[in-house]
């Protein structure tokens, strides 16, 4: 299904076009896109925009590292933006002074899903624009199990009595869920803003996370060789009958003809189990002189493509009224009741010096070398000692 766009837009696009015949390099704006499928869509948008501002808008799908969008944006015909690039690696185009701080007036922060807001400020300050949003939560195969369970604690009782759960449980993503709901956190977030020297992935609240996954350890359920393209397969097969998957699982398990559900994720130690939230954003070049009219293109995207994007690349709208309009299967539904109750990893180029020690540490504890105690402790330090390393001259 396809938003109609409506008719009024189109009708005021191709009036306002016919004076605008004649646009040069002055007189448009560049933007890149890490959107593949739906990058044809966004330029039909921007077409329809053009019409109606007498600006042309060029969207280029292309890949985006911060090097050569630096290299680029200091031409006359490069880049005035990006709509559709993780937040995580936003993060390391503001530390590069690339990219420009969100207007006051352009939107408010409640317009959207929380944690696709929280993703989108960096150092207190806000520089992206929420597009879509993403999560994992769990998949059950529908002919082994008849009531999912509503805890992890009655989840591994049926995983124990045969029906099985696998999942890559050495990575900070999928364990980020019992290291929160014990009292664990990666960076601390106060004041629109990560405290990165407020390290929580080894406090004790995520040392009793790791017992409890040490606890599935000694019951058979995990281990340290468990990648997640190893519990996707068991899944696929019906070796499994719980998996804990993303939107992006979805279309090789119906291509198999599994019959399975998704939905959120159980509760654990009496309380929600917090997943990462992936936002993809939207950000205007610092070096754009233009960036009035990006704005302006922004906000009509915001407006009146989010539906049409979730048609097109099943991409789930940010933008809280969009969602209410769309026709969400089942497996959508339950994604989005996982995305109300996640959070986003956090925006800071710091993140990255995490996932090796993490998954490193988690191997060595599944293989009986560590205890969780100095798995908390190691990653901890290791962590600490990279970001010093990495601000050092700074």
């Amino acid at each position: 299904m396809k938003k109609v766009i409506p008719i009024l837009i189109i009708i005021a696009a191709m009036l306002a076009s016919c004076g605008n015949q004649t646009q040069t390099a002055d007189n448009s704006i560049t933007i890149w896109t890490n959107f593949r499928v739906e990058a044809s869509l966004l330029q039909e948008y921007a077409e329809i925009w053009s019409g109606i501002s007498g600006i042309q808008a060029n969207v280029i799908n292309t890949s985006i590292e911060v090097q050569k969008f630096a290299q680029a944006a200091n031409t006359a015909d490069g880049p005035d933006g990006i709509f559709g690039i993780p937040n995580d690696q936003m993060a390391t185009f503001v530390a590069a002074n690339l990219a420009a701080v969100v207007p006051d007036d352009f939107d408010s922060d409640d317009d959207y899903v929380k944690a696709s807001i929280q993703a989108s400020y960096v150092d207190g300050k806000r520089y992206g624009v929420p597009i879509a949003v993403e999560t994992i939560s769990l998949f059950y195969n529908t002919d082994k199990v008849a009531i999912p369970p509503a805890t992890w604690d009655e989840l591994l009782i049926m995983a124990e009595s045969g029906t099985g759960i696998k999942f890559d449980a050495t990575s900070i993503y999928y364990n980020l869920g019992f290291v929160r709901a014990y009292g664990g956190y990666i960076f601390q977030w106060t004041d629109n803003a990560y405290d990165v020297y407020d390290i929580g992935v080894g406090n004790e609240g995520a040392i009793l996370a790791y017992g409890y996954l040490m606890d599935m350890v000694e019951r058979g359920l995990l281990s340290a060789d468990i990648t997640f393209d190893i519990a996707r397969s068991a899944f696929e097969n019906g070796e499994t009958a719980f998996f804990i998957g993303g939107p992006w699982d979805v279309d090789a398990f119906n291509n198999v003809g599994l019959n399975f559900a998704v939905i959120p994720m159980p509760s654990i130690n009496g309380r929600p189990f917090i997943t990462p939230v992936g936002t993809q954003v939207g950000f205007v070049s610092a070096k754009s002189s233009k960036q009035d009219s990006v704005w302006d293109f922004y906000r009509f995207l915001i407006d009146e493509a989010m539906v049409d994007l979730y048609y097109t690349g099943s991409r789930i709208p940010a933008l809280e009224k969009a969602q209410k309009e769309l026709e969400m299967d089942a497996n959508a539904d339950g994604f989005l009741g996982q995305i109300e109750v996640g959070e986003p990893l956090p925006s800071v180029p710091e993140l990255g010096h995490l996932w090796v020690p993490y998954t490193n540490n988690m191997r060595l504890m599944y293989s009986g070398q560590i205890t969780p105690e100095e798995a908390g402790y190691y990653i901890n330090e290791q962590l600490k000692e990279s970001i010093a390393i990495m601000h050092e001259g700074k």
